[in-house]
């Protein structure tokens, strides 16, 4: 073997190496990667925690990226293959979407043949794999009138279990670091997560870096993700809630603390028992309005049993 293919076989070795882990539970940049590079992704829109890149190699696909936050360097949640409805093409979606897995997971899961998905007319959704690596919770794929989606969901106890540690950084920008929920506190006692028809305030602990600075004003939404009739369904709540400085809040509003760089959201929290519906998420999404006039969003799972 000559010194130069074997200086190239060890360069691609050393870069397939490197990536073998994949990118979902990282802050990984997706635009960057082999996979972007391969079927020449271009950035259509950025929409809060949401990046979704058109596949120009393919034309008919499109790769949607979600994170924790509107960060671009927070960690990913999951990564999902869009497959237009009007243009389908079954082994088109069969190679990219095993590229996807490659991107998200550093390998290809055993999700057997994809063309199921195209029959579920919106009706149900379907388990493709379910925890094919400790990091990740399920490969599935859904269907509306406009696309079929081929779906890969980080494990949420994966994510809080490898939170990076909080950083020390005194310079630069506002940002937030990590953030976690750590207790729910019910009239059953105190829980990692949120129990289904039990009222609860759970505190969501967020740590900042950079410039140090007070929060002016805080505002908390809400999405709940739940199996009905085999369907799955994720929806935000139109409500709001806000917290400002000085104001006394009623028993049910939200209540903020911070020490130094540590924030302490403590909510008040609850999920209907509805028969027929098996909740799995509550998620919040708390946007804080910093007094140097920065504005930082965090979105964090909180598991419901």
């Amino acid at each position: 073997m000559s010194l130069f293919r074997l200086a190239t076989t060890t360069a691609f070795l050393l870069a397939a190496s490197a990536g073998a882990a994949g990118v979902l539970g990282t802050g990984s940049a997706v635009s960057s990667s082999t996979f972007c590079q391969q079927y020449s992704c271009a950035l259509l829109e950025q929409s809060g925690r949401t990046w979704t890149y058109e596949l120009r190699r393919n034309g008919a696909q499109l790769l949607e990226v979600q994170r924790e936050s509107s960060e671009p360097g927070s960690r990913i949640t999951a990564i999902s293959l869009h497959s237009y409805n009007d243009d389908v093409n079954a082994d088109l979606d069969r190679s990219t979407f095993a590229a996807v897995q490659k991107l998200a997971m550093g390998f290809v899961s055993n999700t057997g043949r994809l063309d199921n998905c195209y029959a579920l007319d919106g009706s149900e959704y379907r388990v493709l794999a379910t925890s094919p690596d400790d990091r990740t919770s399920r490969i599935y794929c859904d269907w509306d009138p406009a696309y079929t989606r081929f779906v890969i969901e980080a494990d949420r106890a994966y994510l809080t279990r490898t939170a990076p540690s909080a950083a020390t950084l005194t310079g630069g920008p506002t940002k937030l670091n990590v953030w976690a929920f750590r207790s729910c506190k019910s009239a059953s006692g105190v829980n990692t997560y949120l129990e289904i028809g039990q009222a609860a305030r759970c505190d969501l602990v967020i740590e900042t870096k950079g410039a140090q600075s007070a929060v002016v004003r805080a505002e908390f939404q809400y999405e709940i993700e739940y199996v009905q009739g085999g369907q799955y369904v994720k929806k935000l709540l139109p409500e709001k809630e806000v917290w400002l400085p000085g104001r006394t809040p009623g028993p049910l509003d939200p209540r903020l603390t911070q020490q130094g760089r540590t924030i302490t959201a403590n909510l008040s929290l609850a999920v209907k028992d509805v028969p027929g519906r098996r909740v799995t998420s509550l998620n919040t999404i708390a946007r804080l309005t910093f007094a140097n006039g920065a504005v930082k969003t965090a979105y964090e799972p909180l598991l419901v049993r």
